[in-house]
């Protein structure tokens, strides 16, 4: 490791953060259109195993196995309007009640077209009912995806600022789908509008190793979604140790 401002960080990430912790900030996520309930259930073993914060899974899985995640006290979470967003927000509110019995997270797809549009009132509306329906029903986080690296600095703003009115409690850098969002510019743009408003950062879309996770929490993240978590925390682990 030549680079003398690379290696700082990630010591002061390892001195300020035990493998645990960092565990407990990992979104463990699997959210390929193929994905099957056996496949699902290994990542909610997963999760349970290493301590990760929750398993991400589509939402037309999640009362497929609520009852293994239960038993094994892994938390389960999902993605609504997922990857779009461009749906009606009756749907995206459908969805919501659908999977408000068995996931404590949910991360949203904001109307990216709305904010395109410069709607920030219809943006913060449909915001705000989707919020306040996963609250009512007992959803403890939610999470609002603004697609950082594909909108102007302009709608980004509009998309948080709404976000913020709407009382989420997290911004998401992307969905990983259309564009990465995991970089460090991409996540340090975000949070310095988020943190105006109070609002917490996670990171999503590229990120594949420790470094990766390690970079994206110095920029601002609050929270990793990934789909390699277990050797994420693997190779944090290994660091930590020779750190030590």
């Amino acid at each position: 490791m030549q680079d003398p401002l690379l290696r700082d960080i990630i010591e002061k990430t390892l001195s300020k953060l035990t493998p645990e912790e960092a565990a407990g900030l990992i979104d463990n996520t699997l959210l390929s259109p193929r994905t099957t309930i056996p496949d699902a259930l290994r990542l909610i073993e997963e999760t349970a195993g290493y301590g990760l914060n929750c398993a991400m899974i589509p939402s037309a899985l999640v009362y497929r196995v609520y009852d293994a995640a239960k038993s094994s006290g892994a938390r389960l979470c999902t993605v609504i309007g997922f990857p779009l967003g461009a749906v009606a927000a009756e749907s995206k509110r459908a969805e919501i009640l659908t999977v408000s019995s068995y996931v404590e997270e949910i991360d949203i797809v904001a109307p990216i077209w709305a904010a395109e549009s410069g709607n920030l009132d219809y943006l913060v509306e449909e915001l705000r009912e989707l919020v306040e329906t996963a609250k009512e029903h007992g959803i403890g986080i939610v999470k609002i995806i603004v697609m950082a690296p594909l909108v102007s600095d302009k709608v980004l703003s509009m998309l948080v600022e709404a976000s913020a009115k709407a009382g989420a409690d997290y911004v998401k850098t992307s969905t990983g789908v259309y564009s990465k969002g995991g970089d460090p510019r991409t996540v340090l743009r975000l949070s310095e509008l988020a943190e105006k408003y109070g609002l917490k950062v996670k990171a999503a879309g590229g990120i594949r190793t420790a470094i990766d996770m390690i970079l994206a929490l110095a920029s601002g993240a609050h929270r990793i979604g990934t789909s390699t978590g277990v050797r994420i925390l693997g190779d944090y682990k290994r660091l930590y140790e020779q750190l030590a």
